[in-house]
């Protein structure tokens, strides 16, 4: 049992569960024949990311699979320890992302390379959040293999490519939920933006991009649904010509 805490936990539609965590979040599906995570948060959130497989209703026996958005550490860095007692867990990523969830080193911003962002305090304030979170602690991934379209045949989920956060990374869209997992190609918020907010899909900020210009390409050949499930931020859903946070 973990004590670190979700910001919400919420039921988006049967068998999706979103979880936005202390810093990032997951994703819960029930799949044909078993459970599937979408990303595992930080290293500190281990414990956390099963405790919800166990929130949803779902037994750890039943946990198959891990898909990852892209290969940074609050995305994989709970993966690790969810292999180190369910050894059986497959973990699959995009070709293009396997380097950077395998790790130990990957495409990733530094502390040191932030400079002087680090004189505002909204970005202390998440440095401190992360460090809190385990973000230091080398994380490797050594069995994650790259995604084909073999795995989704008769799955309720589509991988979608939304490269430019990193060089591959994925949103993979639940049409049955008229939904999409966004990872950190579209976020809702994020602690290091500026400003008064209201939760939609946004960019994050950019100096946590690879490529910014990619990336906004991408983000921009999203299919957006109804309800987008992002790395960041809460889950939102549309209300006419506006975004509001899904209810739990």
């Amino acid at each position: 049992m973990s004590s670190r805490r979700p910001r919400s936990v919420v039921s988006v539609a049967p068998g999706v569960v979103f979880v936005e965590g202390p810093v990032s979040n997951w994703v819960v599906l029930a799949e044909e024949d078993g459970v599937a995570l979408v990303d595992a948060g930080y290293p500190a959130d281990s414990d956390l990311v099963l405790d919800t497989v166990r929130w949803a209703g779902h037994d750890l026996g039943d946990l198959r699979r891990i898909y990852v958005t892209h290969g940074h550490v609050d995305h994989v860095g709970g993966i690790p320890g969810i292999l180190e007692r369910y050894p059986h867990v497959q973990v699959l990523a995009h070709a293009d992302e396997l380097d950077n969830v395998r790790g130990p080193q990957r495409q990733q911003v530094r502390p040191a390379e932030i400079g002087g962002r680090l004189a505002a305090p909204r970005t202390l304030r998440w440095l401190a959040r992360a460090i809190g979170s385990d973000a230091l602690r080398p994380v490797t991934v050594p069995g994650a293999r790259a995604f084909t379209a073999q795995d989704f045949a008769g799955r309720a989920m589509t991988p979608f490519p939304a490269v430019g956060h990193t060089a591959g990374s994925t949103a993979y869209l639940l049409p049955a939920a008229n939904a999409i997992v966004t990872g950190d190609a579209v976020v809702s918020h994020h602690d290091t933006l500026p400003g008064s907010w209201q939760p939609r899909p946004r960019m994050i900020t950019p100096f946590f991009t690879a490529d910014q210009a990619t990336a906004l390409e991408s983000a921009r050949a999203l299919p957006i649904p109804e309800i987008v499930l992002p790395g960041h931020g809460p889950a939102v859903h549309r209300v006419g010509s506006g975004w509001v946070p899904v209810a739990g």
